[in-house]
């Protein structure tokens, strides 16, 4: 397979070109020239995953679609925002983030093999534990919230953030859990020799 796609991320991140967006917390921002197609993509993706659901009509399913494309926007910075802080709390965060189309990507300069396993585990760890965080403070909001858009959007970023959290911790290539559980590993390989 080649390296579009590869990872759910449309561009070849190790040739697009990257545009600086300006920084958060020291972090530079980048971007890639088609980025702002993210929210067609979901909206796209949400008319996909929904095909044969009939029990909708075209305008329901397209509120629904835009719901969905936000909350997964969203999502995405709270993810980002996850991985800034933990990166921060022990003093090794990341360089850069580029923001695909689809996902972002943490960027680390210089010999990342010199950090220690817990540095690499901190900073796997944000992103999924700050997105499921947020999914437990939105559901607890969502008690307060009348029937709109604003309900609508909160249930979406609830469900989004549950997913973005529980399936980080997969281990999966270029997921968080492949980080996650490769330093685990061999914590538990190291204390039992």
């Amino acid at each position: 397979m080649s390296t579009i796609l590869k990872y759910g991320i449309i561009e070849d991140i190790h040739t697009v070109r990257r545009i600086r967006a300006g920084s958060f917390w020291g972090v530079t921002l980048l971007i890639t020239p088609i980025t702002w197609l993210g929210p067609f993509v979901f909206v796209g993706l949400y008319f996909l995953l929904h095909i044969f659901d009939r029990q909708l009509s075209f305008t329901e399913r397209f509120y629904q679609a835009i719901i969905f494309a936000i909350a997964v926007e969203v999502a995405t910075i709270f993810h980002a925002f996850g991985h800034i802080l933990s990166g921060k709390l022990v003093h090794s965060c990341m360089d850069e983030v580029l923001i695909t189309t689809t996902r972002d990507v943490n960027i680390y300069h210089g010999d990342q093999s010199l950090i220690p396993g817990h540095i690499h585990l901190a900073r796997s760890l944000g992103g999924p534990l700050f997105n499921l965080l947020i999914a437990g403070v939105l559901l607890l909001l969502g008690t307060r919230l009348p029937q709109n858009f604003f309900f609508d959007l909160n249930t979406s970023l609830v469900s989004i953030n549950l997913f973005f959290g529980i399936g980080s911790f997969f281990p999966v290539p270029s997921v968080d859990g492949e980080v996650i559980w490769r330093e685990i590993l061999r914590f538990i390989r190291k204390n039992n020799q």
